[in-house]
């Protein structure tokens, strides 16, 4: 089991428990940002992957000390780190008052507070691709919520975030736009 400050380390790069027999990386990155990649294995060995040319599936801010039943190894010495700039644009609350919900792009802290607003006001009908491709600002704490997403991932093909649903009623997931990839594809 991880440590809670081995868990808290900008840049370490994890094993990632899925269920038995499935396992992926995640990086950390700046102010408790994490990457989910796009590589799977049944093993959580990763001898040889270099994250800078695995697709990210999504980026979430999360508390990382309450993942312990999700990151299960450090990859450190097995890997080569991500160091592609960080995602920047997210999907918040644009007005408080008026409970909108729009694009945004932090700065270089990567905190939620203060962000440049992109759009206003996001609506399915005319931003639907962005709804799709972005994330939600908040901070995600729920191994399980993770564990669910990159398994209906890798069976699917489908990367969504049920949350959305709450903010934007209307919408739907979106097809599946990429295939799975094992540490095996990435390799060969």
């Amino acid at each position: 089991m991880l440590t809670k400050k081995q868990r808290s380390q900008e840049n370490t790069v994890f094993g990632v428990y899925i269920k038995e027999g499935l396992y992926s990386l995640a990086q950390s990155r700046k102010n408790h940002w994490m990457e989910f990649f796009n590589i799977f294995n049944d093993k959580d060995e990763w001898d040889g992957v270099d994250l800078n040319k695995v697709n990210i599936l999504f980026t979430y801010s999360v508390a990382a000390h309450r993942l312990k039943e999700l990151l299960v190894s450090i990859q450190d010495e097995h890997v080569r780190k991500n160091v592609r700039p960080q995602q920047s644009r997210i999907i918040a609350i644009t007005d408080i008052l008026a409970g909108t919900r729009g694009l945004v792009e932090m700065d270089d802290r990567y905190d939620t507070v203060d962000n440049k607003v992109l759009i206003p006001q996001l609506t399915v009908k005319d931003y639907l691709d962005i709804i799709h491709t972005k994330e939600l600002a908040g901070m995600h704490g729920d191994s399980k919520d993770i564990q669910n997403r990159l398994l209906k991932f890798y069976e699917t093909g489908v990367n969504w975030d049920e949350s959305k649903k709450f903010l934007f009623p209307d919408v739907t997931p979106p097809a599946s736009t990429q295939k799975p990839l094992t540490k095996e594809d990435y390799l060969h």
